[in-house]
C-alpha cells in the first residue's frame, strides 16, 4: 500500500462516501495512469511535471483503493498552500 499518514488513513476510512482533495505521488509518469486513476471514479484536477504527481477529487474509498495499486507511491492532503509576503 502506499505511504500515507496514519491521520489520513483513518479519516478515509471514517467516512467513507466523504469527496477529498489529493495528491497522489506516482512512480511512472502521470499520463501513463490517467485512465486507471479515471476508471476508479477518480476526477484528475492537476497533473504536475516537475515530480510524478497529479491532484484528484473523488471519494475516500477510491482513494484507498488506489492507494493499493502497485504504481501509487503517496497519498496526502492537498491542502491550500500560503506564502509568507516580506513587506
Amino acid at each position: 500500500m502506499a505511504n500515507i499518514s496514519p491521520d489520513l488513513k483513518s479519516k478515509l476510512r471514517r467516512d467513507p462516501s466523504a469527496t477529498v482533495h489529493l495528491i497522489v505521488r506516482l512512480k511512472d509518469a502521470p499520463t501513463v495512469r490517467l485512465n486507471d486513476v479515471r476508471a476508479l471514479g477518480l476526477t484528475i484536477r492537476r497533473t504536475y511535471t516537475l515530480i510524478p504527481a497529479i491532484a484528484i477529487q473523488g471519494s475516500a474509498s477510491a482513494s484507498l483503493t488506489l492507494a493499493k495499486k502497485s504504481w501509487v507511491l503517496s497519498l496526502e492532503e492537498d491542502k491550500p498552500v500560503h506564502t509568507m509576503s516580506s513587506r
